[in-house]
């Protein structure tokens, strides 16, 4: 089987390409790219005239929630999101039921991802940490790596010991093994709701400072200075954070770091009456901390994009904003709001936001995904995207099983038209059938 993608916009990181040309895939993987491709014997054509062409999407940060909460969302719907997503390659979270804290547990995972009725993307599982996440004893980290982990993390259980944190490090050096953290000082945060501040009081909630992330932060970025070991801040949300993942970079530390959608375009004061929509962790802090937010996006400090996909069932979220769980889904939403309040405010250029989307977290989880070059990666992983179309984010009309997001009912501009993964895993309604034909 030959797929010609043919006259779309080639965005491609990893090679820094940016042009007009076509893609050839054959036998499901990449044989072909550039401006003048032998188009012979094709079997199928999508005209991509005025459609981006890139690397399938790489999310480093999605809770899929199985085992133990498949009420919220399970491997299958969460994979089929990601693919509606633009998304051929997504890391799940540790903080399941139990958590991923053995190897069998991860074989479970890879083996419900690669069944039929999932969505066709790679799920790359990321490990615990701790026993139980409970932050007292280190993990079999090296048989779960032999098992198929790309990385470890305390997410959701933020490990409060620096004895413990410098144990992990040293160990995961020799292991080669990265650490996705959870920045927060637990103490500071304890029975807390949303950002501490005029809006917290005025609401009466208990609130969380920023200090809480910022001392994490400070602490992780030179325990991994001091240790050498290569750690990932997750969901930075605090221009005081991003300007200590700033210098700990400056000072050789091998620290990244990542920032959701929802941490760019809402603030506290969204909340609103209660709207628990509104509540994540870290939770939304002010427009300052957006302004600088995107500067560190724009520089480079702020090294990708992730969905921090949080299902919760609308039970769950239905109740007063203190009883809430933090989080809501993503997966669907990302790339819209990406190119709505990044790309087309003059944020990020095209290519940058394709880094940030795809190449750069496939680079720093050393995965084989993110680029177009041929044979780099397992099957073809391709994502096409009409960055012009105008659309408004329906609930309803989404895979996931949750639907608690904010995002229902706005106006976005950008959407995933195609997947593939080897073959196409998705096609959107909006794609018009004038643009795909046969021979």
């Amino acid at each position: 089987m030959r797929t010609l993608l043919k006259n779309g916009r080639l965005l491609d990181p990893s090679q820094e390409l940016d042009l007009i040309g076509s893609l050839l895939i054959e036998d499901d993987q990449i044989v072909d790219l550039g401006e003048q491709i032998d188009e012979s014997d094709v079997d199928e054509t999508y005209d991509c005239t005025g459609l981006w062409v890139t690397p399938g999407l790489v999310d480093p940060h999605v809770h899929l929630r199985e085992p133990g909460d498949e009420h919220k969302e399970t491997i299958v719907s969460g994979t089929q999101a990601a693919a509606a997503g633009g998304y051929t390659t997504i890391c799940c979270m540790p903080n399941t039921r139990p958590p991923l804290d053995t190897p069998s547990l991860i074989d479970f995972i890879l083996d419900r991802a690669a069944s039929p009725e999932a969505g066709g993307v790679f799920v790359a599982p990321v490990g615990a940490l701790t026993k139980g996440m409970k932050g007292e004893e280190l993990t079999d980290l090296a048989a779960m790596k032999r098992a198929g982990i790309v990385a470890t993390s305390d997410e959701g259980f933020p490990t409060q010991s620096s004895l413990i944190m410098t144990q992990a490090m040293e160990y995961c050096r020799q292991l080669d093994l990265p650490i996705m953290v959870h920045c927060e000082d637990a103490t500071l945060t304890k029975g807390g709701s949303m950002n501490e501040g005029a809006m917290s009081a005025m609401l009466g909630l208990q609130g969380m400072p920023r200090s809480a992330e910022e001392i994490a932060v400070m602490r992780n970025c030179l325990l991994a200075l001091h240790t050498g070991c290569q750690i990932h801040i997750m969901r930075v949300s605090t221009w005081g954070a991003v300007e200590m993942v700033r210098q700990a970079k400056y000072l050789g530390a091998p620290v990244t770091c990542e920032i959701c959608p929802m941490h760019f375009v809402f603030i506290d004061e969204n909340v609103g009456e209660f709207d628990t929509r509104f509540k994540i962790q870290p939770p939304l802090r002010t427009a300052i901390d957006i302004d600088l937010l995107l500067q560190g996006l724009n520089d480079g400090t702020i090294d990708c994009i992730a969905s921090d996909h949080s299902p919760h069932a609308s039970h769950e979220v239905d109740v007063p904003f203190e009883e809430a769980p933090f989080g809501s889904a993503q997966l669907e939403s990302a790339v819209g709001v990406t190119l709505t309040y990044l790309t087309h405010k003059g944020i990020l250029s095209p290519l940058e936001t394709i880094r940030k989307l795809s190449t750069r977290p496939a680079q720093i989880l050393r995965l084989d995904a993110g680029t177009l070059r041929p044979g780099e990666t397992p099957v073809a992983q391709v994502c096409v995207i009409d960055p012009e179309c105008e659309w408004i984010f329906d609930r309803s009309r989404t895979f996931s099983k949750s639907k608690n997001t904010p995002f229902h009912g706005m106006a976005l501009r950008g959407k995933t038209m195609l997947t593939f993964s080897g073959s196409e895993i998705y096609r959107d309604a909006l794609f018009s059938d004038t643009r795909y034909s046969i021979g």
